[in-house]
């Protein structure tokens, strides 16, 4: 596990969330999202978010069917994954992410946050992803 601030990132073909942790690794917080035109314009914005957030490795969700298997989204995770190696030599870090829309779904409405706002759900997501990595889950 890299240790610093990590960039949690929850791919979606019309957005991206994302969300950060402290050096340390405790607090997660949402970092808002980036609206996915293509995977070279995101990688982009990604790569400049890398610099200016001192960011020391990536944590990607992974969308497993609910049966644990791999599916046509996940072909689409490792291409993004493809590209993102192309701008950074940051370790790359993929996390099961099965259910994080739900949770974060649930988080919300606890919160009185929904509906929420393009792009919340998706960073919201990004954080559960994030969280799952630091607290050692596969």
């Amino acid at each position: 596990m890299a240790t610093g601030r990590l960039l949690g990132i929850d791919y979606g073909l019309s957005r991206i969330g994302l969300a950060v942790c402290d050096e340390l690794g405790i607090s997660v917080k949402p970092y808002g999202h980036v609206n996915r035109e293509s995977d070279e314009t995101a990688v982009t914005i990604i790569a400049s978010i890398l610099k200016q957030e001192s960011i020391k490795g990536i944590v990607l969700g992974l969308p497993l069917h609910a049966s644990g298997d791999a599916g046509e989204n996940v072909e689409w995770v490792r291409k993004f994954t493809k590209a993102l190696r192309s701008v950074t030599d940051l370790p790359i870090f993929e996390v099961d992410e099965r259910y994080t829309s739900s949770e974060a779904e649930t988080f919300l409405r606890d919160q009185g946050e929904w509906p929420a706002q393009p792009g919340v759900l998706d960073a919201r997501a990004a954080c559960i992803i994030l969280q799952r990595h630091l607290a050692g889950e596969a």
